[in-house]
């Protein structure tokens, strides 16, 4: 059987450092994460040359799309700087998944989890995208004052419902309004299980255990620590994101 992909990844992705194998998550010091500053290239370097020591090639290092993520420049002069080692670039794919913090933690999780070897995990990536979704529950007054990089997008204005649904990919668009939490999640959830039987895998901070409970599809969630700017994002919002699990 073919060996796993090693994968590299920012820590916007709330994912912990050491919690899924072959994933490698990179981080700036910890002063820096509050503000969102990606890792340095140098770091981005020592952790491609370490999964290049352990790992099928190429090795897959994932980041969000440029102008949403500021990991891509950081990641891309990481991989042009292994030359200096005398270790081929190529050797690295620096990829847009085209998701971004929750959205591509469970991204990668959902690969990790299934242990593609390079090539194939490449083809997965490549439909993946559409396959993502980032839910988000937030107060509906709270979207009048959210920060722009939110990018929120209300084509039938702002619900009068006290809870707002909206699906993260590039832009938040808002799907609805709701009385309740509870509903807003159902519809969350409901909206994925069209995935059917195969596996899903979800990133979320700590307070979904009602959501949980009422999964209707096999999911295997995944709690994280959120970094200090990824939970004020949305203010007190709460998140999650869900993919489906990789396979060939």
């Amino acid at each position: 059987m073919s060996e796993a992909a090693r994968i590299v990844v920012d820590y916007s992705s709330a994912l912990e450092a050491g919690s899924l194998a072959n994933v490698d998550v990179v981080a700036p010091d910890a002063g820096k994460q509050r503000f969102g500053d990606p890792a340095p290239r140098a770091t981005y370097t020592s952790a491609m040359r370490e999964a290049l020591r352990h790992g099928p090639e190429p090795v897959l290092c994932l980041v969000g799309p440029y102008g949403y993520s500021p990991a891509f420049t950081a990641a891309s002069g990481g991989r042009n700087d292994l030359a200096r080692e005398e270790i081929d670039p190529d050797r690295v794919h620096v990829l847009n998944v085209g998701r971004s913090f929750l959205g591509l933690g469970a991204l990668t999780a959902s690969l990790a989890a299934g242990g593609l070897p390079p090539d194939e995990a490449m083809a997965w990536l490549d439909d993946a995208g559409v396959a993502t979704g980032m839910w988000v529950v937030a107060a509906s007054e709270r979207l009048e004052a959210a920060p722009a990089e939110a990018f929120i997008e209300a084509p039938e204005g702002i619900p009068e419902e006290p809870y707002a649904l909206l699906r993260v990919r590039l832009a938040s668009r808002v799907m609805g309004g709701f009385e309740s939490i509870e509903e807003a999640a159902e519809a969350a959830l409901a909206s994925v299980s069209a995935a059917g039987g195969v596996g899903l895998v979800a990133n979320a901070p700590e307070g979904l255990d009602a959501w949980k409970q009422a999964t209707p599809a096999p999911v295997e969630w995944r709690e994280c620590e959120l970094p200090t700017f990824l939970a004020t994002h949305f203010g007190e919002a709460l998140s999650f994101a869900i993919a489906p699990q990789a396979s060939a």
